[in-house]
């Protein structure tokens, strides 16, 4: 077997994160608009709902990273998990946007718990960490890992501009019933494309081999044991949480940006296309600014960019040209924070294999998978909580200029004093610089195996 994907492995694998966020991102984005406008539920009860459900979550994805790398099958460790929850994922939406206007408010807080969480906390683990896991597990050498997170993200910011731009028009057309069947069928077919179109090469003797690697032989609490020791997946974890908290007031809180701040909800898309543009040109030359800067540096330099942008909103009066002008800096400041964020947890798993000799792939990966649903949790909870602080009340025509006020500092001071926190946080998880050292003891290990 070819030890380098082909164009073709790289395409299949890029389009399940399109699938994934057809699933995902409709959620961060509409479901509070859903929940606080459709259904009726209080802005602040979502918030908290969301964040609860989230931490739960932090337990299932390292349950989950321990079940994938104890799976062992002809198509690898990773692959069939993306095929058991592909038709979930898509069910999973369906349920989630259709809440049955009959029951009374605390028979629909009830539905909206048990689906949110049947959905968070097994269905969507199950799907991205075992899709996470499959970049380190389908592309051996680090290199190829960007170029994938690459053109991976491209599609992805591609998906995200279509749900913006459409989810509103599919609703209005559909319901929101009929709009997540569509969306939920097209993520199915791409999760399907990723599965029939990848090939795990990391280790794929051991999946079928008699003789397993000792992650398979030791306990559970052995192998926690390794990855806790890990200094590096700890402040990758807290990265994430935080670039997908920063994320998820974004996400959630841009329709309202766009309605109640600059007074016009259609802004929604066009805003989405300043945030989005330069992220989807980005990831494509991303591999040529990695050669050049490598990964830490490049994210150094995109956290410096996104506070730019960001306090551009804070501290010039609203108007469309500003939140345009902030957004395109916070999209260039996200370029590194995309590709070369999930490139360094596949350089994560190398330093813990280099330290202890265990390699833990599915584990490791809890780290993203982890980080972007408590960071998306905490986020959707910042935009409940942030909608309540400044008295939203989706049943009144028009806000209060207090309301207003309040809706733009949540959307902009707090992902300002979030991107500091993630500067000095990444200052100490810069392991480009010894990883030549990581690689020339890795080939050593293989070598003498």
């Amino acid at each position: 077997m070819k030890t380098k994907p082909t164009w073709k492995e790289i395409l299949a694998f890029a389009v399940g994160d399109a699938g994934c966020n057809l699933v995902w991102t409709t959620i961060g984005s509409y479901l509070t608009l859903y929940y606080t406008d459709s259904v009726g539920l209080a802005a602040a009860t979502i918030g908290t709902l969301m964040l609860l459900s989230r931490l739960l979550d932090g337990i299932s994805d390292l349950v989950m990273g321990s079940i994938i790398d104890r799976t062992h099958t002809r198509w690898g460790k990773a692959r069939p998990w993306i095929l058991l929850s592909a038709i979930p994922m898509g069910l999973g939406l369906v349920l989630m946007f259709s809440i049955p206007q009959s029951l009374p408010y605390m028979g629909k807080l009830v539905f909206a718990c048990v689906t949110y969480v049947l959905m968070a906390a097994v269905i969507y683990t199950a799907c991205n960490l075992s899709y996470n896991t499959l970049l380190a597990l389908e592309a051996p050498n680090p290199k190829d890992r960007v170029t994938m997170s690459s053109l991976r993200f491209f599609l992805t910011m591609a998906t995200v501009l279509f749900i913006n731009y459409n989810c509103g028009k599919f609703v209005d057309r559909f319901g929101w019933t009929g709009m997540s069947l569509i969306f939920g069928g097209i993520a199915i077919l791409l999760l399907l494309i990723t599965f029939f179109g990848t090939k795990e090469r990391a280790n794929l003797a051991q999946n079928t081999a008699a003789e397993v690697k000792p992650e398979n032989k030791m306990s559970v609490k052995e192998s926690f044991s390794h990855l806790f020791r890990n200094k590096y997946f700890w402040l990758l974890t807290i990265i994430f949480v935080l670039n997908y908290t920063i994320l998820g007031v974004n996400n959630g809180l841009r329709i309202y940006f766009a309605r109640n701040v600059l007074g016009n909800a259609a802004l929604m898309g066009t805003l989405t296309l300043c945030f989005i543009l330069p992220k989807m040109i980005g990831n494509l030359v991303y591999p040529y600014i990695n050669k050049f800067l490598g990964k830490w540096k490049s994210m150094m330099l995109g956290y410096a960019i996104e506070l730019a942008g960001v306090l551009v909103m804070a501290l010039s009066p609203a108007s469309f040209a500003t939140a345009a002008a902030g957004l395109i800096l916070l999209g260039i400041g996200g370029i590194p924070h995309n590709a070369g964020l999930f490139a360094m947890v596949a350089d994560v798993i190398d330093y813990g294999e280099w330290k202890t000799g265990v390699r833990l792939d599915g584990l490791t990966n809890s780290a993203t998978s982890f980080g972007m649903k408590v960071g998306a949790g905490l986020g959707s909870a910042i935009t409940g909580w942030g909608l309540a602080w400044a008295a939203y009340d989706g049943k009144l025509a028009a806000q209060t200029a207090e309301t207003i006020f309040g809706i733009k500092m949540v959307y902009t001071i707090v992902p300002a004093v979030l991107i500091v926190i993630g500067l000095v946080v990444l200052y100490f998880c810069n392991l480009d610089k010894i990883y030549p050292q990581i690689e020339e003891g890795l080939a050593k290990k293989h070598a003498a195996e």
